[in-house]
Protein backbone atom coordinates (compact mmCIF):
# COMPACT_ATOMS: atom_id res chain seq x y z
CA UNK A 1 0.00 0.00 0.00
CA UNK A 2 1.27 3.80 -0.92
CA UNK A 3 0.81 6.31 1.45
CA UNK A 4 0.57 9.71 0.02
CA UNK A 5 1.46 12.18 2.45
CA UNK A 6 0.46 15.44 1.54
CA UNK A 7 1.99 18.73 3.59
CA UNK A 8 -0.79 20.69 5.89
CA UNK A 9 -0.19 24.40 6.11
CA UNK A 10 -1.08 27.07 8.63
CA UNK A 11 -3.43 29.44 7.56
CA UNK A 12 -2.64 31.33 5.02
CA UNK A 13 -5.10 34.39 5.81
CA UNK A 14 -5.32 37.12 8.26
CA UNK A 15 -8.05 37.51 10.88
CA UNK A 16 -10.90 40.10 10.41
CA UNK A 17 -9.98 42.59 12.59
CA UNK A 18 -10.59 46.80 12.06
CA UNK A 19 -6.71 47.17 11.01
CA UNK A 20 -7.97 44.22 8.27
CA UNK A 21 -10.61 46.72 6.79
CA UNK A 22 -8.50 49.48 7.36
CA UNK A 23 -5.91 48.48 5.27
CA UNK A 24 -8.07 47.12 2.81
CA UNK A 25 -9.59 50.58 2.30
CA UNK A 26 -6.17 52.27 1.88
CA UNK A 27 -5.22 49.49 -0.25
CA UNK A 28 -8.17 50.18 -2.85
CA UNK A 29 -7.33 54.26 -1.96
CA UNK A 30 -3.61 53.72 -3.37
CA UNK A 31 -4.68 51.24 -5.94
CA UNK A 32 -6.76 53.72 -7.39
CA UNK A 33 -4.20 56.97 -7.27
CA UNK A 34 -1.02 55.08 -8.13
CA UNK A 35 -2.68 53.46 -11.28
CA UNK A 36 -4.39 56.85 -12.38
CA UNK A 37 -0.28 58.97 -11.90
CA UNK A 38 1.96 56.03 -13.11
CA UNK A 39 -0.99 55.63 -16.72
CA UNK A 40 -0.19 59.86 -16.91
CA UNK A 41 3.23 59.37 -15.98
CA UNK A 42 4.65 59.99 -19.57
CA UNK A 43 1.77 62.35 -20.63
CA UNK A 44 -1.31 62.50 -22.34
CA UNK A 45 0.29 62.35 -25.73
CA UNK A 46 1.61 59.07 -24.75
CA UNK A 47 -1.05 57.83 -22.74
CA UNK A 48 -0.96 54.16 -24.48
CA UNK A 49 2.49 53.96 -23.29
CA UNK A 50 1.64 54.78 -19.34
CA UNK A 51 -0.99 52.05 -19.72
CA UNK A 52 1.74 49.46 -20.54
CA UNK A 53 3.80 51.13 -17.88
CA UNK A 54 1.52 50.57 -15.19
CA UNK A 55 0.24 47.01 -16.17
CA UNK A 56 3.81 45.89 -16.80
CA UNK A 57 5.38 46.85 -13.24
CA UNK A 58 2.22 46.36 -11.56
CA UNK A 59 1.54 42.69 -12.84
CA UNK A 60 5.36 41.90 -12.47
CA UNK A 61 5.04 42.73 -8.47
CA UNK A 62 1.94 41.05 -7.89
CA UNK A 63 2.91 38.24 -9.46
CA UNK A 64 6.31 38.46 -7.21
CA UNK A 65 4.22 38.85 -3.79
CA UNK A 66 1.50 36.19 -4.78
CA UNK A 67 3.97 33.57 -5.17
CA UNK A 68 6.01 34.36 -2.01
CA UNK A 69 2.93 34.30 -0.32
CA UNK A 70 1.78 31.11 -1.90
CA UNK A 71 4.90 29.11 -1.25
CA UNK A 72 4.48 30.25 2.07
CA UNK A 73 3.49 28.05 4.34
CA UNK A 74 1.56 30.16 6.09
CA UNK A 75 0.19 33.98 6.07
CA UNK A 76 2.88 36.06 5.84
CA UNK A 77 1.86 40.24 6.29
CA UNK A 78 3.94 41.35 3.41
CA UNK A 79 3.73 38.92 0.86
CA UNK A 80 -0.19 39.20 1.57
CA UNK A 81 -1.11 42.50 1.78
CA UNK A 82 1.48 43.76 -1.12
CA UNK A 83 -0.37 41.16 -2.87
CA UNK A 84 -3.67 43.07 -2.16
CA UNK A 85 -2.04 46.61 -2.90
CA UNK A 86 -0.80 45.50 -6.13
CA UNK A 87 -3.85 43.73 -7.19
CA UNK A 88 -5.89 47.10 -6.41
CA UNK A 89 -3.36 48.55 -8.80
CA UNK A 90 -3.88 46.09 -11.74
CA UNK A 91 -7.52 45.15 -10.87
CA UNK A 92 -8.56 48.96 -11.30
CA UNK A 93 -6.69 49.16 -15.17
CA UNK A 94 -7.69 45.68 -16.07
CA UNK A 95 -11.54 46.53 -15.18
CA UNK A 96 -10.72 50.11 -17.06
CA UNK A 97 -9.26 48.63 -19.94
CA UNK A 98 -12.25 46.21 -20.63
CA UNK A 99 -14.75 48.84 -20.69
CA UNK A 100 -12.22 51.07 -22.78
CA UNK A 101 -11.47 47.85 -25.53
CA UNK A 102 -15.46 46.79 -25.57
CA UNK A 103 -17.10 49.63 -25.74
CA UNK A 104 -19.50 48.44 -22.62
CA UNK A 105 -20.91 50.60 -20.64
CA UNK A 106 -20.51 50.69 -16.42
CA UNK A 107 -23.61 48.58 -15.80
CA UNK A 108 -22.52 45.67 -18.39
CA UNK A 109 -18.93 45.75 -17.04
CA UNK A 110 -19.96 45.23 -13.41
CA UNK A 111 -22.84 42.62 -14.27
CA UNK A 112 -19.54 40.56 -15.88
CA UNK A 113 -17.48 40.97 -13.09
CA UNK A 114 -19.81 40.14 -10.59
CA UNK A 115 -20.91 36.96 -12.70
CA UNK A 116 -16.89 36.06 -12.75
CA UNK A 117 -17.00 36.50 -9.39
CA UNK A 118 -20.28 34.07 -8.68
CA UNK A 119 -18.32 31.53 -10.93
CA UNK A 120 -15.18 31.51 -8.97
CA UNK A 121 -17.57 30.80 -5.89
CA UNK A 122 -19.18 28.18 -7.26
CA UNK A 123 -16.04 26.51 -8.38
CA UNK A 124 -14.24 27.21 -5.33
CA UNK A 125 -17.15 25.25 -3.38
CA UNK A 126 -17.71 22.36 -6.10
CA UNK A 127 -13.93 21.92 -5.94
CA UNK A 128 -13.56 22.14 -1.75
CA UNK A 129 -17.16 21.57 -0.55
CA UNK A 130 -15.86 24.94 2.21
CA UNK A 131 -16.11 28.69 1.53
CA UNK A 132 -14.31 29.28 4.90
CA UNK A 133 -12.27 33.06 4.84
CA UNK A 134 -10.94 32.17 7.96
CA UNK A 135 -9.05 28.65 7.55
CA UNK A 136 -7.31 28.74 3.97
CA UNK A 137 -4.95 26.11 4.28
CA UNK A 138 -4.39 24.01 0.82
CA UNK A 139 -3.56 25.16 -2.26
CA UNK A 140 -7.14 24.46 -4.08
CA UNK A 141 -9.08 26.82 -1.34
CA UNK A 142 -5.56 29.55 -1.41
CA UNK A 143 -5.95 29.57 -5.65
CA UNK A 144 -9.84 29.98 -5.52
CA UNK A 145 -9.12 32.62 -2.64
CA UNK A 146 -7.20 34.91 -4.98
CA UNK A 147 -9.31 34.23 -7.50
CA UNK A 148 -12.52 35.76 -5.96
CA UNK A 149 -10.68 38.48 -4.11
CA UNK A 150 -9.06 39.58 -8.05
CA UNK A 151 -13.16 39.15 -9.14
CA UNK A 152 -13.71 41.33 -6.25
CA UNK A 153 -11.60 44.41 -7.38
CA UNK A 154 -12.36 44.50 -10.45
CA UNK A 155 -16.40 44.44 -9.63
CA UNK A 156 -15.69 47.22 -7.21
CA UNK A 157 -13.73 49.11 -9.50
CA UNK A 158 -16.46 48.78 -12.52
CA UNK A 159 -19.63 49.31 -9.62
CA UNK A 160 -17.74 52.30 -8.27
CA UNK A 161 -17.20 54.07 -11.39
CA UNK A 162 -21.32 53.03 -12.59
CA UNK A 163 -22.27 54.88 -9.20
CA UNK A 164 -19.79 58.26 -9.36
CA UNK A 165 -19.92 58.66 -13.48
CA UNK A 166 -22.67 60.93 -14.72
CA UNK A 167 -24.88 60.32 -17.97
CA UNK A 168 -23.84 63.59 -19.66
CA UNK A 169 -21.86 66.76 -19.11
CA UNK A 170 -18.72 65.55 -18.37
CA UNK A 171 -15.15 64.41 -20.01
CA UNK A 172 -16.27 60.86 -18.66
CA UNK A 173 -19.72 60.15 -19.30
CA UNK A 174 -22.03 56.35 -19.78
CA UNK A 175 -25.24 56.49 -20.05
CA UNK A 176 -26.12 54.24 -17.45
CA UNK A 177 -24.53 55.72 -15.07
CA UNK A 178 -25.98 57.00 -11.27
CA UNK A 179 -24.17 60.30 -11.34
CA UNK A 180 -23.60 60.31 -7.81
CA UNK A 181 -20.04 61.60 -7.96
CA UNK A 182 -17.38 61.03 -6.35
CA UNK A 183 -18.03 62.01 -2.88
CA UNK A 184 -21.38 61.18 -2.79
CA UNK A 185 -20.60 57.36 -4.10
CA UNK A 186 -17.72 57.25 -0.96
CA UNK A 187 -19.97 58.56 1.62
CA UNK A 188 -23.19 56.64 0.64
CA UNK A 189 -21.15 53.30 -0.24
CA UNK A 190 -19.35 54.05 3.25
CA UNK A 191 -22.77 54.34 5.20
CA UNK A 192 -23.56 50.86 3.47
CA UNK A 193 -20.11 49.76 4.62
CA UNK A 194 -20.22 50.80 8.25
CA UNK A 195 -23.82 49.23 8.24
CA UNK A 196 -22.52 45.66 7.37
CA UNK A 197 -19.92 45.84 9.79
CA UNK A 198 -21.96 46.93 12.69
CA UNK A 199 -24.24 43.89 11.48
CA UNK A 200 -21.21 41.29 11.64
CA UNK A 201 -20.12 43.10 14.81
CA UNK A 202 -23.43 42.47 16.67
CA UNK A 203 -25.40 39.91 15.65
CA UNK A 204 -21.98 37.57 15.18
CA UNK A 205 -23.02 35.54 12.44
CA UNK A 206 -22.17 31.64 12.71
CA UNK A 207 -18.86 31.33 11.75
CA UNK A 208 -18.77 30.25 7.85
CA UNK A 209 -22.82 30.43 7.81
CA UNK A 210 -24.01 31.92 4.23
CA UNK A 211 -24.89 35.19 6.38
CA UNK A 212 -20.99 35.51 7.76
CA UNK A 213 -19.29 34.43 4.41
CA UNK A 214 -22.12 36.91 2.11
CA UNK A 215 -21.35 39.97 4.38
CA UNK A 216 -17.41 39.32 4.36
CA UNK A 217 -17.46 39.37 0.98
CA UNK A 218 -20.30 41.96 0.54
CA UNK A 219 -17.87 44.01 2.60
CA UNK A 220 -15.31 43.38 0.91
CA UNK A 221 -16.46 44.51 -2.58
CA UNK A 222 -17.48 48.39 -1.43
CA UNK A 223 -13.93 48.62 0.16
CA UNK A 224 -12.99 49.04 -3.66
CA UNK A 225 -15.17 52.12 -4.57
CA UNK A 226 -15.40 53.62 -1.03
CA UNK A 227 -11.34 53.66 -1.56
CA UNK A 228 -11.21 54.49 -5.01
CA UNK A 229 -13.78 57.19 -5.09
CA UNK A 230 -11.95 59.29 -2.25
CA UNK A 231 -9.38 58.76 -3.62
CA UNK A 232 -10.45 60.40 -6.72
CA UNK A 233 -12.06 63.09 -4.91
CA UNK A 234 -9.24 64.08 -2.88
CA UNK A 235 -6.93 63.61 -6.22
CA UNK A 236 -8.88 65.64 -8.59
CA UNK A 237 -12.12 67.87 -7.01
CA UNK A 238 -10.98 68.92 -3.27
CA UNK A 239 -9.25 72.46 -3.64
CA UNK A 240 -9.68 72.19 -7.55
CA UNK A 241 -7.28 68.63 -7.41
CA UNK A 242 -4.53 70.78 -5.55
CA UNK A 243 -3.40 67.45 -4.15
CA UNK A 244 -3.64 65.38 -7.56
CA UNK A 245 -2.83 61.45 -7.76
CA UNK A 246 0.86 61.69 -7.48
CA UNK A 247 0.23 63.55 -3.65
CA UNK A 248 -2.57 60.94 -2.82
CA UNK A 249 -0.20 58.37 -4.40
CA UNK A 250 2.60 59.55 -1.91
CA UNK A 251 0.12 59.71 0.84
CA UNK A 252 -1.54 56.02 -0.24
CA UNK A 253 2.24 54.76 0.21
CA UNK A 254 3.04 55.98 3.76
CA UNK A 255 -0.74 54.94 5.20
CA UNK A 256 -0.16 51.45 3.25
CA UNK A 257 3.12 50.97 4.76
CA UNK A 258 2.08 52.21 8.28
CA UNK A 259 -1.10 49.69 8.74
CA UNK A 260 1.47 46.57 6.86
CA UNK A 261 3.93 47.28 9.60
CA UNK A 262 1.71 47.69 12.51
CA UNK A 263 0.11 44.03 10.62
CA UNK A 264 3.53 42.13 10.57
CA UNK A 265 3.88 43.70 14.17
CA UNK A 266 0.55 42.09 15.33
CA UNK A 267 1.39 39.06 13.41
CA UNK A 268 4.85 38.65 15.32
CA UNK A 269 3.11 38.90 18.72
CA UNK A 270 0.64 36.78 17.69
CA UNK A 271 -2.13 39.00 19.15
CA UNK A 272 -4.26 38.67 15.95
CA UNK A 273 -8.29 38.82 17.69
CA UNK A 274 -11.12 39.07 15.45
CA UNK A 275 -13.33 41.75 15.38
CA UNK A 276 -14.47 41.85 12.25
Amino acid sequence: MIVVKHKVLENKVPAITMLFWISKLISTMLGESASDFSSQIFGQQHQTLGELFTVGWSLSLFIVFLYLQIKSDKYHPIFYWNSVGLLAVFGTFSADTLKAVTGLHYAETTLIFFVLMIGFFVAWYATTKDLSIHHIMSRYKEAFYWLTVAATFMLGTAAGDWFATARSGGYNTDPTGLGLGFLNTGVVLGLIFLMVLVYRAMFKPKENGVAEIASFWFAYILTRPIGASFADYFGYNFDKGILGNQWMTVIGIALFMAAVMMLYKNDQRGTQVSHG
